[in-house]
């Protein structure tokens, strides 16, 4: 085997893998992003995140008392802290153009958390799977609070 030989080889072999590479590390630096958004957040309510999930564009956090859940998106910089003691309901918005959380507070507004929107991402990875798990939490979380 030639030297020219051995390195289009090398070549290939670097072509082939490169975009892996670089896709592995872009994801790494988003999620980053997005836990340190959900960290910074928590600060300024003088509290610490102690369950967070990471799914696509989206972070979602609670604190340790379980008082406040904090939401990110990477795309369109989108921050949400509510008030879990504010809250009367939460449900669950699985529509095939999105997907998210609705907040009924006692201010009769509600909050819309979105972990899906069709115009923003071309497809749902795990977003329902993410948006029943945080609705499942919020809800043991709402019931334990009232008793």
């Amino acid at each position: 085997m030639d030297i020219t030989t051995l390195i289009i080889g090398v070549a290939i072999v670097a072509l082939c893998v490169l975009p892996f590479w670089l896709s592995g590390n872009a994801r790494k630096r988003r999620e980053k992003k997005l836990t340190d958004a959900l960290n910074e957040m928590a600060q300024l309510k003088s509290t610490t995140i102690c369950n967070s999930e990471v799914c696509g564009n989206n972070s979602v956090g609670i604190d340790g008392s379980g008082r406040w859940l904090f939401y990110a998106r990477c795309k369109g910089g989108l921050r949400e802290c509510i008030d879990l003691e504010n809250v009367r309901a939460c449900s669950i918005i699985d529509k095939p153009d999105t997907i998210g959380l609705s907040f009924a507070t006692d201010a009769k507004t509600d909050t819309y958390i979105e972990f899906y929107n069709s115009n923003i991402e071309a497809t749902s990875d795990d977003e329902s799977r993410l948006a029943a798990r945080w609705h499942k939490i919020v809800a043991d979380r709402l019931a334990a609070m009232k008793h």
